[in-house]
């Protein structure tokens, strides 16, 4: 879930109106709208948006990697754009950039940059006030890092289940709180033990995905 779904952010107006409906719809019909546009024309609307005329310059060579075929290029690029507009505290397009991170990162198997976007994710979440929307995306993350030839560093798959309770928590469920710490303590056995399984794939026996709560 983005803020594009729904969640109310400032308007903000440009010359290209394409690129700022887009980015009101989501990243994929962001990214579609960034690839017609090119780089040029995207790093200009990124700087009328946050009014600062330099910042196309720096854009620019970002966006041009951000929508090349590589992956991993991608990627990087787009993270490294996500941070800009989280420094103009443009979260509507920090969320949407943050998407795209994710959405990339996941096709090239980039737990690292899964991890990161997830946690950029649910923050702005949880800064909107839905914890359970932020624990979903950690919740994903888990997800992820479970399927087949999945790998990350454990770290990250703790500080997940660590978000988890905490926001579980907060949010009144404590049954879902207590049984996610009830799976992390299973997982950190197995780190403990030196079990493959907690670096790359799946280390829950049931095989089922886990599920946030109502």
């Amino acid at each position: 879930m983005s803020l594009a779904d729904g969640s109310p952010s400032p308007l903000h107006l440009t010359r290209s109106p394409r690129l700022d409906n887009a980015l009101r719809l989501g990243w994929e019909s962001f990214a579609r709208t960034l690839a017609a546009a090119g780089p040029e024309e995207a790093a200009r609307w990124l700087a009328a948006r946050v009014d600062d005329p330099e910042l196309a310059e720096i854009a620019e060579p970002l966006l041009a990697a951000a929508m090349s075929e590589e992956g991993e290029e991608a990627a990087e690029a787009l993270s490294g754009l996500a941070e800009l507009a989280e420094e103009t505290e443009d979260d509507l397009l920090a969320d949407t950039l943050w998407e795209g991170v994710l959405d990339r990162a996941r096709d090239v198997g980039d737990g690292d940059l899964v991890a990161e976007a997830t946690r950029r994710l649910a923050g702005l979440a949880e800064r909107l006030g839905d914890p359970l929307v932020a624990a979903e995306y950690h919740i994903g993350f888990l997800n992820w890092r479970r399927e087949p030839e999945h790998s990350s560093d454990p770290e990250d798959v703790e500080v997940a289940f660590d978000e988890i309770v905490r926001l579980a928590t907060a949010d009144g469920a404590q049954q879902a709180a207590a049984e996610y710490a009830y799976r992390q303590a299973g997982f950190t056995r197995l780190l403990d033990a030196d079990d493959p399984r907690a670096i790359e794939g799946d280390w829950e026996a049931h095989g089922k995905p886990y599920e946030p709560w109502a």
